[in-house]
């Protein structure tokens, strides 16, 4: 990773002002991303014409309530395909339910 961190995941959230942008990877993957790191990222649901986004934040340190954060991506009203990554975080039961509800 770049050890972008959490300061890096909330300018990459910045993203969501593109008026333009309707699909986006991001591989924050061992980026020492957190929970707020991933509660700004799902600012991204604000984004206006964002259709199709992947986040890869595997082996990062996200846990419940950064989970729970981006459960608000499932909701974004131009987004029609999500694609989360979160293996080897920190998610415990109750994050896990979030996303999975």
């Amino acid at each position: 990773g770049n050890f972008l961190g959490d300061l890096g995941a909330q300018a990459l959230a910045g993203l969501k002002e593109a008026p333009l942008l309707n699909a986006l990877t991001l591989n924050l993957r061992a980026n020492s991303v957190g929970d707020s790191g991933a509660q700004a990222l799902a600012g991204l649901r604000e984004a206006p014409s964002l259709r199709t986004l992947t986040l890869d934040l595997c082996d990062n340190s996200v846990g419940d309530s950064g989970a729970q954060a981006l459960t608000a991506l499932k909701d974004a009203p131009s987004l029609h395909t999500l694609t989360l990554h979160l293996g080897g975080n920190a998610v415990g039961d109750s994050g896990a339910q979030a996303l999975a509800a």
